[in-house]
């Protein structure tokens, strides 16, 4: 069912800011509405001071992560024509956190350039299925089986790196500082602006390629150009704010459900729906026990797995409904 975009909009919008301010004044130390509107007013209380500086760099990196990985999953899907396809699922994640573990293992000196080496190490699964599918023409399934090949072997050699003590990939959220906050917030500012820049071309890539040559459309250069965009900003996300599996993949359907297929408002909610998501994954897992935190990663994993199967059981029912 499709709603008006300005009431979607204006609903996520306020459910957002709510989001953020319960957030920011709930935790294992609470803060009343009060003392922070006293920390606004007089400009300093050490006591608040310190627990912002805790929660409020960690909240930037949930938002900026959940918005960079749901666009990007709504443009690889485009891309890829797969309403399957997602950072997490198809290698690009796994592909980055190997990238910065290298670098932390071989050259240490230039972590400084963390997110240009996590995009390079998204960016070779991404091409090496864009031309498989392109040389072979894969169908979704074929393709999604293809990418968790990729991330089952690049999570290998993840693993195989990590268990040298000298690599401390990002432990999801937890002890986030502001220099994280400041990064992730550069990149997806970045990543979304040139996103926004490719959101007609991004509605044409819901035609056929012959469809598009006769228009004159140079489908294939925008395809790789809107993918590389996508892995950007999933790189350099995963990057700072560790694998958030499924974000990618949950959010654009959801997005495409309330607002259609317009790619001017499904990236506006994607922007919303998935910086409230991680956010509300986070904040779940930090208040669900006083004795120890739930990743955030493994509450969108969990929520996650069964929204993939069913929507492998949707497509598998039509397409033997259509053969019928």
């Amino acid at each position: 069912m499709k709603y008006k975009f300005s009431v979607v909009f204006m609903c996520t919008l306020i459910l957002f800011v709510v989001l953020v301010l319960f957030a920011l004044l709930n935790g294992k130390l609470g803060i009343s509405s009060a003392q922070l509107w006293h920390k606004i007013a007089t400009g300093h209380d050490n006591q608040i001071d310190t627990i912002i500086d805790l929660r409020l760099p960690r909240i930037i990196v949930a938002i900026c992560a959940g918005a960079a990985l749901s666009v990007a999953g709504a443009y690889l899907q485009a891309v890829l024509k797969n309403p399957l396809a997602d950072a997490s699922i198809i290698g690009v994640s796994s592909g980055a956190l190997v990238a910065k573990a290298l670098v932390m293992t071989l050259m240490p000196t230039l972590f400084f350039y963390m997110p240009i080496i996590s995009f390079i190490g998204g960016l070779l699964p991404f091409t090496l299925l864009f031309y498989l599918q392109h040389r072979y023409q894969l169908n979704p399934m074929r393709m999604l089986l293809v990418g968790v090949s990729m991330y089952a072997m690049l999570n290998g050699m993840l693993e195989y790196l990590t268990a040298n003590p000298a690599v401390r990939l990002s432990a999801g959220l937890s002890l986030k500082v502001w220099k994280d906050a400041a990064q992730i917030s550069v990149t997806t500012c970045i990543g979304l602006i040139l996103a926004i820049t490719v959101i007609f071309q991004a509605n044409m890539l819901g035609f056929d390629d012959r469809q598009a040559h006769n228009l004159g459309f140079p489908i294939q250069r925008y395809r790789m150009w809107i993918g590389l965009i996508a892995v950007f900003l999933a790189s350099s996300a995963v990057a700072v704010a560790g694998a958030m599996a499924f974000v990618g993949l949950i959010v654009p359907h959801i997005a495409r459900r309330l607002v259609g297929s317009d790619y001017k408002k499904v990236v506006i909610c994607c922007v919303l729906f998935g910086a409230i998501a991680v956010l509300l994954a986070d904040t779940l897992g930090r208040l669900m026990s006083r004795q120890f935190e739930v990743p955030a990663h493994i509450i969108t994993v969990i929520i996650g797995g069964p929204y993939l199967i069913y929507l492998i059981c949707k497509g598998a029912y039509r397409n033997e409904y259509q053969q019928r």
